[in-house]
This record gives C-alpha cells, sequence and structure tokens, in this order.
C-alpha cells in the first residue's frame, strides 16, 4: 500500500522559510491589510486577499520564494512602465481571477509589488482608472 506525505499547509511553510521570507510576506501583508474590510483566509496553499468578497490577490510559497497573484491585467501599462516582471497565468484555470504572478526574490522586488498592489486597490475597490 502506497502512503503519501502529508502536504504541509501554507503557516508550517512559512515558518520554516527564512528570515527574509518572512519579512517579505509581512510586508506584503501590510499593504494590503492598509485597506478597511479586506479580509485574508490562509488555506493550504496560499493566503487569500478579498475586499467585499472579491479576490485582490493572493500569496504563496513556491520553493524559496514568494509569489504574489494580482487581480490585474498581465499586460497593463503600469507593470511596463514599473519594470515589473510579471508572469501571465491568466490561460491556467486556477489563476483566471488573479492572472498577473510577480515572484518576490528581494527587497526591489518587493518595493515593486506594494507599487502593484496599490495599483489593483485603486483600480479593483475604488473604482479609478490610473
Amino acid at each position: 500500500m502506497l502512503k503519501y506525505a502529508k502536504r504541509e499547509s501554507f503557516a508550517e511553510r512559512l515558518d520554516k522559510a527564512d528570515e527574509a521570507t518572512k519579512r517579505y510576506y509581512s510586508e506584503l501583508e501590510k499593504e494590503f491589510r492598509f485597506l478597511d474590510n479586506v479580509k485574508s483566509r490562509v488555506s493550504l496553499r496560499c493566503v487569500t486577499f478579498r475586499h467585499n468578497n472579491d479576490i485582490i490577490g493572493k500569496i504563496a510559497l513556491g520553493g524559496r520564494s514568494l509569489k504574489l497573484f494580482l487581480a490585474m491585467e498581465p499586460d497593463a501599462e503600469m507593470l511596463k512602465t514599473e519594470k515589473i516582471h510579471a508572469r501571465d497565468l491568466s490561460k491556467t484555470k486556477a489563476y483566471e481571477l488573479v492572472p498577473t504572478m510577480i515572484p518576490i526574490k528581494s527587497e526591489l522586488a518587493v518595493r515593486k509589488a506594494k507599487k502593484a498592489i496599490q495599483y489593483v486597490v485603486v483600480k479593483k475597490v475604488y473604482n479609478f482608472n490610473v
């Protein structure tokens, strides 16, 4: 009989991560929490952030780096002007609502990700066209 190893939860993997990754996660979480009415839900794979039941972002751990998924167009002009290297995951069903993935591996990536989060908040929550 085959036995499979139990998959670690997001919280367990974050506890085992290095200090830099934990710091990056806390900074990104604070950026989401800056808004009122933002609720987070920790699942086995990631943390999902919602505002009035609309997903605005997710944070997952992949390998040694964080992955930030945002509810914005992967070809948004903001990503090009800020020189943010994002991947388009819109063809993957699991990421239809959050098609833009930004890998977080450094302080610079965190600063750029914060700008992208602010952009999503302005577009999705406040309905401004930026």
